[in-house]
């Protein structure tokens, strides 16, 4: 398996940096190394992040490369906040990556869970982590770009309970807010609350993953109201609700 120009100029630096006492040590490093860099060429994996409580507790899920791992303690912090309203609802989780929210969520009691993803890498992984868990009856992926995913009328019809959003951060411009305001307000559309006023349903709730000095404060999302913002080192989690008042 070849590896491209970058690939090549990070190990030059790599082995530059070893200190050597003999020639067979040297190829020993070598060989060590290569076979490191050329498996994680292949498997397009980076890690793996933990399923932390019910059924699939403690299920190691694959990480792709070039996604952000949601940690253990923000994982905690959210379904702490959720609580019991995860058992029996349905959940959409959009930027999926390795799925860790929606499979944390089904592993936890909730009904269903959609994974929308676009990254080729991305969607082999995934399957693979929902094989691990055993919820391949919960679960449905989707491969496809999630701007077009909420573009779609069809998909905005259907209401899941809970949605959580992790954007690349290349979409957080703090300079034009509005790419991240409209997929947040394409997607509250499918929040239960939002499609029908009953006093004694779960509203629904929106959960976004985003830069920790990201203006959330500037977003305008009608009929949404934040409830807590959560910070975590560079990264943050803001969660929202349907706002009753806007019901009224």
């Amino acid at each position: 398996m070849s590896l491209n120009i970058q690939s090549q100029k990070k190990i030059r630096k790599m082995k530059a940096k070893w200190r050597k006492d003999s020639p067979e040590e040297y190829e020993e490093m070598e060989k060590n190394l290569m076979k490191k860099v050329l498996q994680n060429k292949e498997e397009n994996i980076k890690g793996t992040v933990r399923i932390i409580a019910g059924t699939a507790k403690n299920t190691q899920l694959a990480i792709p490369k070039n996604t952000r791992p949601l940690t253990d303690r923000l994982k905690t912090t959210i379904f702490d906040v959720l609580s019991s309203d995860i058992y029996k609802k349905t959940v959409l989780d959009l930027y999926a990556g390795a799925g860790s929210f929606g499979l944390e969520a089904l592993s936890r009691g909730a009904s269903s869970a959609t994974f929308v993803d676009t990254s080729k890498s991305a969607f082999k992984i995934l399957n693979q982590n929902i094989q691990k868990t055993g919820l391949e009856d919960k679960s449905i992926v989707i491969k496809e770009k999630v701007e077009d995913f909420l573009g779609n009328k069809q998909n905005l019809e259907e209401a899941y309970d809970i949605i959580f959003l992790d954007p690349p951060y290349k979409k957080f411009n703090k300079k034009n807010i509005a790419e991240i305001e409209n997929i947040l307000n394409m997607s509250k559309v499918m929040l239960p609350g939002l499609k029908e006023n009953n006093k004694k349903k779960f509203k629904g709730a929106l959960i976004l993953k985003h830069p920790r000095k990201y203006p959330v404060i500037d977003l305008k999302l009608d009929r949404l109201i934040k409830i807590e913002t959560y910070n975590f080192g560079l990264n943050a989690v803001s969660i929202y609700i349907v706002n009753k008042k806007a019901l009224a």
